[in-house]
């Protein structure tokens, strides 16, 4: 599987077969600065993140699911929604802590996985009255509880998270009221599409918070599958203050 980067130009080629194409592919999607919020998720053409199965497995194809592999790997934090891990399968990232939103505390059906890599960590931000119940959820899984109420601002819950785990760079991979409710921070979207995209702004979905153009468009690739990928940041003028 090959990726392209066709925006701008000249047209590169990352072989994801080949090492060191693969260590440039990374290079390409580091992020910048001292922290980040970034969010990342497939959508269809008309925006939508989920199948009609409720599942966003239902529109991965091509080299998404790779190249979210590669991205998690130079981030600090994975925040996930509750609704996402009771819909479909999330394995734990093997390097960085996966952080799970959970306002109601009711993580019953999860399906949350271990690989059994040594760096696994999960954390789960919830109300502090909600120990118990996630304790008999998740029982036979090591994890630990954040402090976290749905009403807190998205930035002390950020703050906390890096707090917790170290670094300065978290990555945001939905569902979408995870999405909105990191958006008053987040400064890259990531967004892998099957083409074209319904709306005219390359790919941001029309749901998506704020002024679309706000944001720049970084780079777009394609690959062997058609799928198209976006990296998009805001504008340095509209970047939410420290």
């Amino acid at each position: 599987m090959n990726l392209y980067r066709v925006f701008p130009a000249p047209l590169e080629v990352f072989d994801l077969t080949n090492e060191q194409s693969r260590h440039a592919l990374e290079q390409l999607y580091m992020p910048g600065g001292q922290t980040s919020v970034r969010a990342i998720m497939v959508t269809n053409s008309a925006g939508d993140t989920v199948s009609p199965q409720g599942s966003s497995h239902g529109l991965t194809r091509g080299a998404d699911r790779a190249l979210l592999s590669s991205v998690r790997e130079s981030a600090d934090a994975v925040i996930v929604g509750a609704a996402t891990v009771r819909s479909e399968l999330v394995p734990l990232p093997r390097t960085t802590p996966l952080i799970v939103l959970c306002a109601s505390g009711d993580l019953r059906g999860h399906q949350i996985v271990s690989r059994g890599a040594p760096n696994e960590r999960l954390i789960v931000a919830a109300p502090p009255w909600c120990q118990d119940a996630l304790a008999t959820a998740l029982e036979g899984q090591v994890w630990e509880q954040l402090p976290w109420e749905p009403g807190d601002p998205a930035h002390d819950l950020v703050a906390s998270v890096l707090s917790r785990t170290g670094g300065g760079h978290v990555l945001v991979e939905g569902g979408r009221i995870t999405w909105e409710y990191c958006a008053p921070l987040t400064t890259e979207l990531l967004v892998a599409s099957v083409p074209p995209p319904r709306d005219q702004h390359q790919g941001i979905p029309s749901w998506w918070p704020g002024d679309p153009t706000q944001w720049e468009l970084r780079f777009l690739l394609t690959d062997d599958a058609k799928m198209l990928y976006y990296r998009h940041e805001m504008s340095p003028a509209a970047r939410p203050s420290p």
